[in-house]
């Protein structure tokens, strides 16, 4: 009876030992994953506000001063390729952009004929460029919750194999409680917390409370 006890101990603990480091490993790799992906986001990020803030508001001040030089200041072409002027392009949401964008290209490439060739070209750019850097950004934020999924649901499993753990130890120690604190130590899976100031000494021939 011994020597079964002891195979069914062996066996439990390879068992329970490699579920458990299996878990274990893929936590560790859903945390170093989101760390990458953590400086991706925030570098695509970066590079939308930098756009719309150094980037775009020059641009679009070149292109309508082409089109003022092209077609005066009081040409309703001026309407027509900025219908809010541009001040939007500063304030409108990202998701919105594009249309602005979009307009102006329209106005600009309709009209190419008597524009400066580098004009056109500017507002083709900006649509473009602004495009892959807005799609960029997005795909790194849906990248995060892909990746926040993938961290519940491994976590999730780490629990179950811990769970798993405990049963079993409950059942191979039923009568030895005390064995408990050999295999699951709490303290292990929490945050440290720092130590708590220890109270100043009361000055000399002042009553302590």
């Amino acid at each position: 009876m011994d020597c079964l006890l002891k195979v069914e101990s062996g066996l439990f603990y390879t068992a329970r030992i490699a579920a458990t480091t299996s878990a274990l490993g893929l936590v560790e790799d859903c945390f170093t994953d989101d760390l990458g992906r953590l400086g991706i986001r925030k570098a695509r990020k970066q590079t939308k506000v930098d756009f719309r803030k150094d980037t775009l508001p020059p641009a679009v001040e070149r292109i309508e001063a082409g089109l003022v030089a092209a077609f005066t200041s009081s040409s309703p072409l001026l309407t027509e390729a900025l219908p809010k002027g541009r001040t939007i392009f500063n304030t409108c949401r990202d998701d919105e952009l594009e249309s602005y964008l979009q307009t102006l290209l329209n106005v600009v490439t309709a009209h190419a004929a008597d524009l400066v060739p580098a004009i056109v070209t500017l507002a083709t750019t900006l649509k473009t460029d602004w495009v892959a850097i807005h799609n960029a950004s997005e795909s790194s934020t849906g990248a995060k919750t892909t990746t926040e999924q993938g961290k519940r649901q491994a976590r999730e499993n780490l629990q179950l194999m811990l769970f798993l753990n405990l049963l079993k130890l409950a059942d191979m120690f039923a009568r030895q409680p005390e064995k408990l604190s050999l295999y699951m130590q709490q303290h292990l899976l929490e945050l440290s917390t720092p130590n708590e100031p220890e109270s100043p000494e009361p000055p000399s021939g002042t009553p302590s409370a």
